[in-house]
Formats: structure tokens, sequence, C-alpha cells
């Protein structure tokens, strides 16, 4: 399934260990998100989106105190979203190579079909350590990720012991978070070809291993 610019809400807060969001909760983010995307985080405020919602402001409060709540559960949720994608994307039948390769197709279809969401989490992926809530929630959504990846090496196996395995994960999270960061932040996602086949070929080497073509 393919997201673009629009974001599956209940699909999200159905996912194992998700939060759930009422129908004027919702109305929020997305609504935040947009306004953040459009003129950045300083943009955001309730008279804002007391004006695009249709919400008092009074309503909005209630629901979420303060802006930095709203941030907070954006991010909280861009993560899910790419969980979501990977789990859609993830057949257990798959041989390694071809659940690495829809692994990483999974992970730019997040980001270039809905950008205003891969543009947000890379924002906080560099704002997250100025709050410890948003630290807690960037160490969640990383480690989320590292027990995908974990399970698929130890499924595989194929390497010799737990330190390699924990190696090659962070090797090969980091040049995916790296990649996906680069594109984003010099808005080039239009060439997300050209990424794709560079970090391919960087994954490759890595793991040692031929992928099959990654197809978005």
């Amino acid at each position: 399934m393919r997201i673009k610019n629009k974001i599956d809400w209940k699909a999200l807060t159905s996912m194992p260990g998700s939060k759930k969001l009422g129908e004027k909760k919702v109305l929020i983010l997305d609504t935040a998100l947009k306004i953040i995307s459009e003129d950045g985080l300083q943009g955001l405020g309730v008279t804002r989106l007391s004006k695009e919602t249709g919400l008092s402001k009074s309503l909005i409060l209630y629901h979420y105190e303060t802006m930095d709540r709203i941030i907070e559960d954006l991010f909280f949720f861009s993560g899910k979203m790419a969980r979501y994608f990977i789990e859609k994307n993830y057949n257990p039948e798959h041989s390694f190579e071809q659940k690495t390769a829809s692994m990483i197709s999974a992970l730019f279809e997040w980001v270039i079909y809905n950008k205003e969401v891969g543009e947000f989490f890379i924002l906080m992926f560099h704002q997250s350590g100025k709050t410890p809530s948003m630290g807690e929630i960037q160490k969640y959504i990383f480690g989320n990720a590292r027990e995908l990846w974990e399970r698929l090496f130890l499924e595989s196996m194929r390497y010799n012991s737990l330190e390699e395995i924990r190696i090659l994960v962070t090797g090969i999270m980091n040049m995916i978070t790296g990649t996906l960061i680069m594109m984003v932040s010099t808005k080039d996602t239009d060439n997300y070809e050209e990424h794709i086949m560079t970090l391919k070929f960087n994954i490759e080497s890595l793991l040692k291993v031929e992928l099959p073509s990654i197809d978005l």
C-alpha cells in the first residue's frame, strides 16, 4: 500500500505499541504537519491551528496542552509509519536478499510517498536531543528499527555471532538513515533512484551479498 499525501491514521493507531487517537486529535495532527511543512516549527501555534482546523483554541488545548505535545505525537507516528511500510512489504517466505531489498524499498516509499512526513522526521531527527521526551521517542523508533533488522539477520542463519550481526545492523541502519537525511535535506527526492543505486552498492559491499533490484 502506497500512501501519498494522506496518512492512514487508523492503520497507524492499530499497530502494536501505538497510541489511540480520536477524530479531533487526528485533525489537529494532520493540520499541524501541513503547517510545519509550509512554514516550519515557528509557524505552528494555537491561533493558526484554530483557524485551519475550525476548532476552538480551548478545544485544541484540551487535547494538546502545548505545541510540544503535538510535535511529540507527530514524531512518534512518523516512526510508526516507517514500520507500517516495512510490514506491508515484508514477506517471511522471501530470501534474505529479497527481504533486505524490500525493507530498503519500504523506507524509501515512506519518505517519497509522503514528503511532509519525511521532511518532518528529518527535522525532528536533528531536534530530538533537545528534550528528554523527544529523545525517548527517537530511542523507541530506532529501537524498533533495530529489532526488525536483527530479526532479519538472525533468521538468515548466515552470520557467525550476535556481535557480527549487531555491527552489520548498525552499519546498514547508518547507511540508510544517512542516505534519507541527505536526500530529504537537499530536497532531492525526485532523484531517489540514484540514491537507491548508491545505497544498494554500499550495502552489498558491507554484507557481501548481491541484492535484487529495488523498485518503488
